[in-house]
């Protein structure tokens, strides 16, 4: 099979996963990976994150040794190169154990939420970003801006040769492409969660002051979310794996009456428009969203998939039928076990969830600790999904 064919098996059976086709072609083996690799392909962490060739490197690297039909993150998730020429240093880089760690972001205080429901871009450029980006303020030295915009530019350039090398040299398609109408949504809620007021902020808030809370994610998402989500349309013939991705992390902090007040209405109108439009999308739920089964039942067969990360994918089978699952695989077994353990497993996995349709096989969860994943074990994972059907 040339790299050509490859690269339309490869949307062919993301396209056949998400819309829930009986006896797919096979199962697409997916990446979760966001530092295993450099430990993997002896890079150190601190050296390469802030190097674009490098990441590079080992993106394409990486994708040739174990042959996945789709890489979740190609450098893009931790943008360090970019973030620290804005003089944003919350991001600590551990070389010893391969990890990059971050305290809790509060970069919207408390105070803040009226000045945002006024005036969002106003409160967002004088207010939020100077205090995320400390060299972001009036009278900024041109140098520092001079600096600030190539880091910019050399990191976007990087980025989009990585995804034409994936593309040309190995037959992997994007997992969206926002030039062909696909979308990044961060929902308002979870904005607040991850970047502005932090889990210890927002849980106080939504005690004290839930009326702002949800009038702030009523203004940002007509400021910010509705415009994309009005522009999406019909794609007749992707050439990406999903038209559109979003991210459900907030949902672990709160139980289902608050998830049901403060974020599902926001994700209910985004689901709706990607039905209207026929099309599909991956979201990322890190942890667990077995609290909210019921609202997660209400959504249509063929559009949606979901990452199992801490709950059992075979009960969450039982459960959401209509789901395409994200996930599978065990890093307790990737790390420690046999291959032969680590091939039954995956055999269990499709015979049991994916029969159906509905299953993108990948590791549980992001593999970035030395330990948390074996080569040999990935390696024959690999093997055994390409050839399996």
């Amino acid at each position: 099979m040339n790299v050509k064919e490859q690269f339309a098996e490869r949307v062919e059976i993301f396209n056949d996963a998400v819309r829930m086709k009986k006896a797919p072609k096979r199962v697409p083996f997916a990446s979760n990976d966001a530092f295993w690799r450099y430990h993997d392909l002896g890079y150190k962490l601190s050296e390469a994150l802030l190097d674009p060739q490098s990441i590079e490197n080992a993106v394409i690297d990486f994708q040739k040794r174990y042959d996945f039909d789709l890489l979740l993150d190609i450098g893009d998730r931790n943008p360090l190169i970019m973030t620290r020429s804005l003089g944003n240093f919350e991001y600590q880089i551990d070389d010893k154990n391969n990890t990059l760690m971050l305290e809790e972001q509060c970069h919207l205080k408390a105070e803040d939420y009226d000045k945002f429901i006024k005036n969002p871009v106003k409160t967002l450029w004088e207010e939020i970003l100077p205090r995320k980006y400390s060299y972001f303020k009036p009278g900024m030295d041109l140098p520092v801006l001079q600096n600030t915009l190539g880091k910019f530019l050399e990191y976007d350039q990087s980025i989009k040769k990585t995804t034409q090398r994936l593309i040309d040299e190995c037959g992997v398609p994007e997992i969206l492409n926002t030039q062909e109408n696909g979308a990044k949504i961060f929902p308002a809620f979870e904005c607040l969660y991850n970047f502005l007021r932090g889990m210890k902020g927002l849980s106080g808030d939504m005690r004290r002051t839930p009326d702002k809370v949800l009038e702030f994610t009523e203004v940002y998402h007509q400021a910010f979310i509705k415009p994309i989500v009005d522009n999406f349309k019909k794609i007749d013939e992707p050439s990406t794996c999903f038209t559109a991705f979003t991210i459900m992390l907030s949902q672990n902090m709160i139980n289902r009456k608050q998830f049901e007040k403060f974020f599902w209405p926001h994700f209910k109108q985004l689901a709706d428009k990607i039905v209207e439009t026929d099309g599909t999308m991956f979201i990322l739920s890190e942890g667990t969203t077995s609290h909210i089964t019921d609202l997660l039942q209400e959504l249509p067969k063929g559009h949606f998939c979901f990452y199992v990360e801490s709950d059992d994918i075979f009960e969450r089978r039982k459960q959401l039928p209509n789901l395409c699952f994200w996930g599978g695989l065990p890093l307790s077994l990737l790390s420690r076990g046999t291959k032969q353990e680590c091939i039954d497993h995956a055999k269990r996995v499709i015979d049991e969830v994916g029969t159906v349709g509905g299953l993108i096989l990948s590791p549980e969860k992001f593999t970035s600790n030395p330990r948390d994943c074996n080569r040999e074990n990935l390696l024959a994972v690999s093997e055994f999904v390409r050839n399996y059907k």
